[in-house]
């Protein structure tokens, strides 16, 4: 391995203090874990581990962890958590952290952890670690001490880092902790390694045990595999290897429904579809949307709560978008399908997942508008003409949801329809959808900012008390002036004095 590898990871953040109070209390330390993995994988660069807003490294300690890693905290200045006072497992967290190496960059934060050795020693410990690629060590003496970096690789990890494998070295490691068993699928999608067939086996038969995992922690996996451009691959993994079910139990009753003829695919194929295509649009917003694509990557990537983004609330949204439809099925006299109300029950599915995914309510109130409202632009799109006060409603009831929405519903046509993303077929959709989009942008948010007239100024005019009738009114200013009638406050006032109001 060559040296400036070696330079590099000596230079890394906090790793000369965790050397220095290693040899003032003589324990032995190494790293360990992701942070070597992606250190091999490199081959002459730790980038590979630099997240955008965050770093994060492990150790190994041949002593006890909470004493070493409070010893740490009070080093950097960091913030100190016991994580596990009876394994010894702790972790010092640093923020707005400068990092100095090939170039320089400001962290949100540098997380740390330290866990004490289990077993006689450190090769006994990487046994029983999860996969074998994060079962690979290095001791901090030897790396300071030497020009070599010495990993210590008990399980064969560095062969399957170069096979781009993943597999467990003791399937006990399950057991031990279930959630192993969805962090597999995240490392596919984030590596494009690929799980053993032994592994593949081992979640097939043990997926029910990921309900003994709090929502929390599936919630931070799950919403890893959406970070990714191409999570509908890894989504259908996740079902294939029978632990979607486990996290989603609504999706079985999708697996083999009809939808009727207007939709080409069985309704769980339409809905890995949507988000597919969905990831697709994304991908290709500068040339949808060459007028808006900034501002719509910029609304995409709003991080909402918990690290989560809007993309990635849209993203499970298109998965949830359809689930009510199996309890709504209903056949009419000429065994034509229907689901009448299936996108409220979608909604009530959503927020029971929300619910289940310990997620905030900012995410929460998003996805169910997203879900709740989905069918609102395609059956816009069926008018033959939509007028501005059409749009503005819509807008008015979701508001920037209303956005991810538009983008949703022209991921949901074609894939209703089972056409590409560029097709003409879905050319009254999209239009509509760009109409709307400008509309948003250009007119509705300077509306919602600048209104024309207050209610107190309304109840002043026309001498009325306080009540829903004010509301109307204000309501009916705005959607006049969105159609062009009233553009000003004069014109508002006229309106009011016009008597036109009584007929609201």
């Amino acid at each position: 391995m060559n040296s400036k590898l070696i330079d590099n990871i000596k230079s890394l953040p906090f790793i000369k203090t965790v050397k220095t109070i290693s040899d003032e209390i003589n324990v032995e330390v190494y790293l360990v874990g992701g942070i070597v993995r992606d250190m091999i994988i490199a081959q002459g660069s730790v980038q590979n581990q630099f997240q955008d807003n965050g770093l994060d490294i492990d150790f190994a300690i041949d002593g006890d962890a909470l004493l070493f890693g409070k010893r740490v905290g009070d080093a950097v200045k960091g913030s100190y958590f016991p994580l596990d006072e009876e394994r010894s497992v702790s972790r010092v967290v640093i923020r707005d952290a400068r990092c100095k190496m090939q170039d320089t960059r400001l962290y949100e934060e540098i997380i740390l952890d330290f866990s004490r050795i289990r077993g006689e020693g450190v090769e006994d410990d990487l046994k029983v670690r999860d996969f074998t690629i994060n079962s690979i060590a290095i001791s901090l003496d030897k790396l300071f001490d030497s020009r070599d970096l010495n990993y210590i690789d008990p399980t064969g990890g560095i062969s399957d880092i170069n096979n781009k494998v993943i597999r467990v070295y003791d399937k006990g490691v399950i057991d031990d902790d279930p959630l192993r068993m969805l962090r597999a699928i995240r490392f596919e999608s984030q590596l494009d390694f690929l799980i053993d067939d032994k592994l593949e086996i081992l979640i097939k038969e043990n997926g029910y045990k990921i309900k003994k995992t709090s929502g929390e922690r599936i919630r931070d996996e799950l919403f890893n595999i959406l970070s990714g451009d191409k999570s509908h691959i890894y989504i259908q993994r996740l079902k294939d290897l029978s632990l979607l079910k486990e996290i989603i139990p609504e999706i079985e009753s999708m697996e083999n429904m009809e939808q009727g003829r207007h939709h080409k695919y069985l309704l769980w194929e339409h809905s890995i579809n949507t988000l597919k295509t969905l990831e697709v649009l994304i991908e290709n917003l500068q040339r949808k949307f060459p007028d808006r694509y900034i501002q719509l990557y910029e609304m995409l990537s709003n991080v909402l709560e918990q690290g989560i983004s809007a993309k990635e609330a849209l993203k499970l949204s298109s998965i949830m978008h359809d689930i009510g439809k199996p309890l709504t099925k209903e056949l009419d006299k000429n065994g034509n399908v229907h689901f009448i109300n299936h996108e409220k029950l979608s909604a009530d599915i959503a927020e029971k997942l929300c619910q289940r995914l310990r997620l905030g309510n900012n995410i929460c109130r998003m996805m169910t508008a997203i879900v709740r409202n989905h069918m609102r632009p395609i059956l816009l799109s069926n008018e033959k003409k939509v007028t501005k006060r059409a749009i503005f409603r819509f807008f008015r009831d979701t508001k920037e949801d209303g956005v991810l929405i538009c983008l949703l519903s022209i991921a949901d046509i074609n894939a209703t329809r089972g056409s590409g993303i560029f097709d003409d077929t879905a050319e009254d959709i999209e239009g509509l959808v760009k109409r709307m989009i400008d509309f948003y942008f250009e007119d509705f948010t300077k509306q919602i900012e600048s209104p024309l007239i207050s209610g107190d100024e309304i109840m002043e005019r026309l001498n009325l008390k306080s009540g829903p009738e004010i509301g109307e009114l204000l309501k009916e200013i705005e959607e006049q002036r969105a159609e062009g009638i009233i553009s000003d406050k004069e014109d508002a006032i006229k309106f009011l004095e016009s008597k036109k109001f009584l007929d609201v």
